[in-house]
């Protein structure tokens, strides 16, 4: 009689369990996904290069190149300040991390928020490239795309080579006026 007690439990218990979508499985409680943000490469802010840090806003994109036979220059886009911050060194072999010959900050526009932010996380859903690295020590190019404490961290080594994060280096630096 135990026996048949305890099967009859189980069995309820299973019924239960099965009529409650199998609540223990994340996947079935979650539902849909709606982005595609944990599928993303995510660099924890701790980690990206401290001489940055200062120049970098909490939310936005932060991307600049130069080297020994080019001159240095800087895009920042802040979401929280609303601006887009555009600077260039008149020389070669200059710092893209201290004052430009030319700098510029202005409201950032709706339209420029929409467009740029869609190129930055187009930037960073892209899958990696598979094309082997080729460094160059006359140039080199960093994109940063920021959301709080995760951000995208790409470096070219070089020019940056994939198409999203080229495509959004373009319209960055011409929406800030490079």
């Amino acid at each position: 009689m135990l026996r048949a007690a305890v099967l009859a439990a189980v069995a309820t218990l299973a019924t239960l369990a099965a009529g409650a979508g199998c609540a223990h499985d994340p996947d079935k409680q979650a539902g849909p996904k709606t982005s595609t943000a944990l599928d993303r490469r995510i660099t924890p802010r701790t980690k990206l290069p401290a001489a940055l840090l200062p120049l970098l806003p909490r939310n936005g994109v932060y991307v600049a190149g130069g080297g020994l036979v080019s001159s240095a220059w800087r895009v920042v886009l802040d979401l929280d300040a609303r601006t887009l911050y555009g600077g260039s060194a008149a020389a070669s072999n200059a710092s893209s991390l201290g004052p430009m010959d030319k700098e510029a900050t202005k409201d950032l526009s709706q339209r420029n928020q929409e467009l740029l932010m869609g190129l930055a996380n187009a930037a960073w859903n892209e899958p990696p490239s598979k094309e082997r690295p080729d460094p160059t020590a006359d140039y080199d190019e960093i994109f940063i795309v920021l959301e709080g404490d995760n951000t995208f961290f790409l470096e070219g080594f070089g020019p940056i080579r994939q198409p999203a994060a080229v495509k959004a280096i373009v319209e960055l630096r011409a929406a800030a006026g490079l």
